[in-house]
């Protein structure tokens, strides 16, 4: 199976009336094969980063920033750490094993990109560590509740994520609404996201605002999700030596199964 997936990133930042504003976007094409199905229904399978565009504004308003890993050409400057920890992981085959309700287990990595991770300038958490490559590859997908679902039925997922300066934990609300006209099933799913700050950071943190709103498509012939998108606002206000700062993040991910030709 073949995937493609568009991200973008926007960050608004308002120091003292003067706004300032970064986007990033991330174009990936991701690959799965199905290796084997077990007994119980769950199959071990591997997944592959075939492909990673990044484009990002400067920082100081600059040309844009691009990067291809199709090109592998080397990039520099601000935009060069990103990059590192996201070249690293393609066509890397990352291994697991999926439940029948879809949930990821037993998700492993090569060694060679383990120790790759223990380098220098590795220890920035997200996807340049062992450990954010996992969550990464284990827990963007829906988890259905073993048990058959009828319109209007809801439930929940918990997720948790370290950052340098505390834990986010997202709560993310199911609802199955029924078949569309074209015999899908639609899921739709609102998120909730939440900081509890490290206790001794040298400011204060806190989230003013969170509002996400996603839809997902399942085609049950093939148990596959064909497409789906989410969208999250998040609102922070960060305090520090007595002057405080918003910041807004806006980000807009999008899903859907291609053909391995296209």
């Amino acid at each position: 199976m073949h995937y493609e997936l568009k991200q973008s990133l926007v960050t608004t930042t308002d120091v003292a009336g003067e706004e300032n504003t970064n986007t990033i976007t991330q174009h990936m094409n991701l690959s799965t094969v199905i290796e084997k199905v077990l007994p119980d229904g769950s199959a071990q399978v591997n997944k592959k980063i075939d492909r990673i565009r990044l484009k990002a504004s400067h920082p100081e308003g600059g040309q844009e920033l691009e990067y291809d890993s199709a090109e592998n050409k080397e990039v520099t400057g601000a935009f060069a750490m990103i990059v590192k920890s996201m070249a690293m992981l393609v066509n890397q085959d990352i291994t697991m094993t999926i439940s029948p309700q879809g949930e990821a287990s037993n998700v492993s990595i090569p060694e060679d990109l383990v120790k790759r991770f223990s380098g220098p300038g590795s220890n920035l958490g997200g996807v340049n560590s062992a450990e954010g490559v996992k969550k990464m590859m284990s827990q963007g997908s829906v988890i259905f509740p073993d048990k058959p679902l009828a319109p209007g039925d809801t439930w929940q997922r918990d997720l948790t994520t370290d950052l340098p300066y505390g834990t986010m934990k997202s709560v993310i609300v199911f609802k199955y609404t029924g078949r569309t006209e074209k015999g899908l099933h639609r899921i739709d799913a609102v998120t909730k996201i939440s900081i509890e700050p490290n206790a001794n950071i040298p400011f204060q943190i806190k989230m003013t605002e969170s509002e996400g709103h996603g839809i997902y498509m399942f085609d049950a012939t093939q148990g596959v999700i064909l497409a789906s998108g989410l969208k999250q606002t998040m609102n922070m206000e960060i305090t520090a030596v007595g002057q405080s700062t918003k910041q807004s993040v806006i980000t807009d991910i999008s899903m859907r199964l291609v053909e391995a030709k296209k």
